[in-house]
């Protein structure tokens, strides 16, 4: 089914994904989905296009924020962040400013890892393969990033035969270490001290699907005001688990497709993840609109 809002959305200012921002709000009028939330990977960068596509389509009411991906003591989460400011205050800005630096740094360590291992991957095969589906203005504002895996994976299997299998592959990738996300305790209070909502996005893993002890030790870590109860990742049942398990604790519900291309594009990321597609109900989208504003433009 369409919803009337869908509050997670990327656009090509995300490392992987191609929609461009307009597109959304282009969506949205045919849909008559008539909220959204631009959530970039790690970032704000799209926020000047958003303003811009928001003055165009004043029926559509957009909702600033970005999903943050955050390092703590159980693991690693997606955090979709909604209500940010137009203007990041300073402790913000610097954690925006920690997020592009460990994009880069984790590209480079990627490319020296295979590099030393005896397969040549250089910081200007990246940003080849980058602009093979990535406009210049965002390399240009976020340097030269980590590459979308299935781009990436094409490139080393097919087109350099590096590897003969993901098991071949696999190997030789085990020996790169990730560098971990900002931290939790960094990223989440800054966000909420700057005026936005914090959810747990996608969590049917990040639960252990219904665990509730689970649960229990993650909403006392993270301290997140809601859950994405409503994604394509996650059954309906599991909805209605979720969104009970939100009442129960005074928590907000949201919903979003996490939808990263759209039809007819050239590379389809996240094929499944299509725009306004959810279960997720408008009473949701009212608590939230509660506590946080959409975009004001002239």
């Amino acid at each position: 089914m369409t919803a009337t809002f869908d509050f997670h959305l990327h656009t090509c200012w995300s490392y992987d994904a191609i929609t461009p921002v307009e597109r959304y709000f282009q969506l949205a009028r045919e849909r008559a989905v008539k909220y959204i939330a631009i959530t970039e990977h790690h970032q704000m960068d799209s926020f000047a296009e958003v303003q811009d596509a928001a003055r165009k389509y004043p029926d559509i009411s957009c909702i600033p924020g970005a999903e943050l991906t955050v390092h703590s003591p159980l693991g690693t989460f997606d955090m979709v962040c909604l209500g940010l400011p137009t203007v990041p205050t300073p402790e913000l800005q610097r954690v925006f400013d920690a997020y592009h630096q460990w994009q880069r740094d984790v590209g480079d360590g990627f490319s020296d890892s295979l590099t030393a291992a005896g397969y040549p991957y250089t910081r200007e095969d990246r940003l080849a393969l980058l602009r093979r589906y990535r406009p210049e203005k965002t390399i240009q504002v976020q340097g030269i990033t980590h590459v979308q895996n299935q781009v990436q994976l094409d490139y080393l299997m097919k087109e350099k035969k590096y590897f003969p299998n993901m098991e071949a592959f696999n190997a030789v990738r085990s020996s790169f270490v990730l560098p971990h996300y900002p931290e939790y305790s960094t990223v989440l209070p800054a966000v909420k001290r700057a005026g936005g909502l914090v959810f747990i996005a996608h969590p049917i893993h990040y639960f252990e699907q219904s665990n509730v002890a689970r649960m229990d030790a993650l909403r006392e870590l993270l301290q997140f005001d809601g859950i994405e109860c409503a994604h394509d990742m996650v059954p309906p049942k599991l909805t209605i688990f979720y969104h009970e398990y939100c009442i129960k604790h005074h928590l907000l519900s949201t919903a979003g497709s996490d939808c990263h291309s759209f039809e007819g594009a050239l590379y389809r990321f996240g094929a499944g993840h299509d725009f306004g597609r959810h279960i997720g109900a408008d009473v949701w989208r009212d608590a939230i609109l509660e506590r946080v504003s959409p975009l004001r433009v002239q």
